[in-house]
């Protein structure tokens, strides 16, 4: 027989069950998290992308390479790897990280959601994030040989294509540097000299090892 406190607890039961429901629902349906998470990878995987690139320009001037078409097959090969490991390193971990979410709200629900439109969310949203930390990155680096392939051309030397491309890079950490701190509410300008210091220190530091 059904009683009045056994209603009342089972309302209650059912009210507790759909609060946790909301409350999952709007961490898993949240844009604004989204957004940080992919704009984080995308910022992250670039500094260090350019980085690199920047590493492989000097070692291509300080090594003697005066052929075009070797640095941009570099850049080329560069830029396929920071695409690869960018956009599959961060969808193995975004997807894990968000099918532990799916899992979590199913045990608040006590029901399977595989196949539900929640669970496919949370795949697109692995996948753009994913894209976004590897194709970001690729297409900065990738502008770098655009000094090569003018070199190849025949329009400019090799050596003002070196310089060029450096300069490039040092200007893309310094806009980085600078868009991180306006994104901090804090210094801008220091955000923008410590992302160019980074990339100032490796240029010193191969000169001094003879690189």
């Amino acid at each position: 027989m059904v009683t009045k406190v056994s209603l009342r607890k089972a309302l209650g039961e059912v009210r507790d069950t759909l609060a946790r429901l909301s409350d999952h629902l709007e961490d898993l349906i949240d844009l604004g998290d989204f957004w940080e998470i992919a704009r984080r990878y995308a910022v992250t995987n670039s500094f260090d992308s350019i980085l690199m690139l920047l590493g492989i320009i000097l070692g291509g001037y300080f090594g003697g390479i005066e052929e075009p078409s070797v640095i941009l097959k570099l850049i080329l090969a560069g830029t396929l790897s920071i695409f690869f490991s960018g956009s599959l390193g961060t969808y193995i971990s975004e997807r894990a990280e968000r099918e532990l979410k799916v899992r979590e709200l199913e045990r608040a629900v006590l029901m399977t959601l595989d196949e539900t439109f929640i669970s496919e969310m949370e795949r697109r949203k692995a996948i753009l994030i994913a894209l976004a930390s590897g194709g970001i990155p690729s297409i900065l680096v990738m502008t770098l040989s655009i000094s090569f392939k003018i070199c190849e051309l025949g329009l400019i030397e090799i050596k003002l294509s070196y310089t060029l491309s450096i300069l490039q890079a040092l200007l893309l950490l310094f806009i980085m540097g600078f868009y991180l701190g306006s994104l901090s509410g804090g210094k801008r300008l220091s955000y923008a000299l410590f992302t160019l210091g980074a990339g100032l220190l490796l240029l010193v530091m191969m000169i001094w090892l003879g690189v």
